[in-house]
């Protein structure tokens, strides 16, 4: 009797990390809802299990504990305010709790060296699986046209700027492993997802993804100028040879931001920021679905920037963020961003191996290229917010391992 009881902490563990692991690897993929709630609410038992016997240990402290209980509290505080309040109810559960009771999970059980590994090819394999079924259900399937950008007018939930977000991160995770000295074998099987993934980003011909793409790259091997020369040039090589070349030229980049309905469509959101600019509306996503709301809005924006029908979204994350939980809700997020700016410094000045630096960079080009993407996509909710907090669950996680000793590791702890 002891000894199954002894067996219990062990095996739960396993199912737990197994748990967390499925719901991670079905991030990228949309109408797959049942397996994230079962994967999810699954964990959560567990973990419920765990603690009431005992046989685990699980902390909420972190430096990013602080800033994300202010945004929480904040959006809370909102509530007196909100505009729809049974949707901001609902989506500070949904799309906010959920998304950082999983970073919890994260870092709580991809605690170590080999797991942060295991969780990294986790990405990486979900990602490279969803970027290769994608074009071929699209292309082959559908039948449409390689001229068309993939995922445009898609049966599913996700668009194609959402699309290039999971993609770019898997596609960092994937290059970093060329900040690392040997590993050839690695290396080279490592072309075949690095391969699929910038096939597909470049596919979507989503002008967002090559400034977001660029800089990160730049950031990511900032110290091996070798390496960065031969990505850009490849990058350069791939875009001239796919039939996307003709959207990032400089005249049609010109041509895009002097006519991009972007603008037209914040300023419409900038004429509700102007009327609730301490609390916002509410963090509902739903209240943008009214529009006897956005055509009052709307019809106060200057008639050269006025939109004849207001889009629903202002595809903008800060302009969401600020619409929704107004200026002290973008302040607490800039103060997220500084509290991770500073873990990745104290990671890169303090880290006792060069594991964590390397991954610490490779994910400050990471969250770069989120926070570019955000600025021509609302990235609140969905696949590309759960990106977000992957971040900072895997900088968090080289965090505690900062003052560690680097193992003798079959991964990618060498130098």
């Amino acid at each position: 009797m002891t000894d199954t009881k002894e067996k219990v902490g062990p095996i739960l563990n396993t199912l737990l990390l197994f748990l967390i692991g499925v719901h991670i690897f079905f991030n990228p993929f949309p109408q797959l809802t049942a397996i994230q709630e079962i994967s999810f609410y699954g964990s959560v038992l567990v973990l419920v299990v765990l603690l009431s016997l005992r046989k685990t240990t699980f902390s909420f402290k972190t430096p990013l504990t602080t800033p994300f209980v202010l945004f929480v509290l904040w959006a809370i505080f909102g509530l007196f305010f909100a505009l729809n309040k049974p949707n901001t109810i609902h989506d500070i559960y949904a799309h906010l709790l959920k998304y950082l009771m999983v970073f919890f999970l994260l870092i709580n059980y991809f605690h170590s060296f080999k797991r942060f590994e295991i969780l990294r090819n986790l990405i990486i394999l979900s990602t490279a699986v969803f970027a290769l079924y994608l074009p071929i259900y699209f292309y082959v399937i559908l039948g449409k046209p390689f001229a068309v950008k993939l995922g445009y007018i898609m049966p599913w939930e996700i668009p194609s700027n959402f699309i290039s977000v999971l993609t770019i991160f898997a596609l960092l995770l994937t290059l970093n492993i060329y900040n690392f000295k040997g590993f050839k074998t690695y290396k080279l099987i490592s072309l075949l997802p690095a391969s699929i993934l910038i096939f597909t980003t470049l596919a979507t011909k989503t002008r967002a993804a090559i400034p977001a793409l660029v800089v990160a790259v730049v950031a990511c091997f900032i110290t091996n100028k070798k390496m960065m020369a031969v990505l850009l040039v490849s990058f350069l090589l791939i875009v001239s040879l796919m039939p996307v070349g003709d959207r990032f030229t400089p005249t049609d980049l010109a041509s895009k931001l002097s006519t991009d309905d972007r603008v037209n469509i914040w300023y419409t959101f900038w004429e509700i920021i102007k009327e609730h600019p301490v609390t916002g509306i509410g963090y509902g996503i739903q209240t943008y679905d009214d529009d006897n709301f956005l055509h009052k809005y709307n019809q106060r924006v200057p008639s050269q920037y006025r939109q004849p029908v207001p889009h629903r979204s202002p595809h903008n994350f800060y302009v969401d963020i600020t619409v929704r939980m107004g200026f002290v809700g973008l302040a607490i997020f800039i103060f997220i961003i500084y509290r991770v700016l500073r873990m990745a410094r104290d990671i890169m000045k303090y880290g006792r191996n060069r594991f964590v630096k390397k991954w610490a960079l490779c994910l400050i080009a990471a969250l770069l290229a989120w926070l570019i993407q955000g600025i021509f996509e609302s990235t609140v909710s969905g696949p590309a917010a759960m990106i977000f907090f992957m971040i900072l669950a895997m900088m968090t996680i080289l965090w505690n391992l900062r003052e560690q000793e680097e193992p003798a590791l079959e991964g990618l702890s060498e130098t």
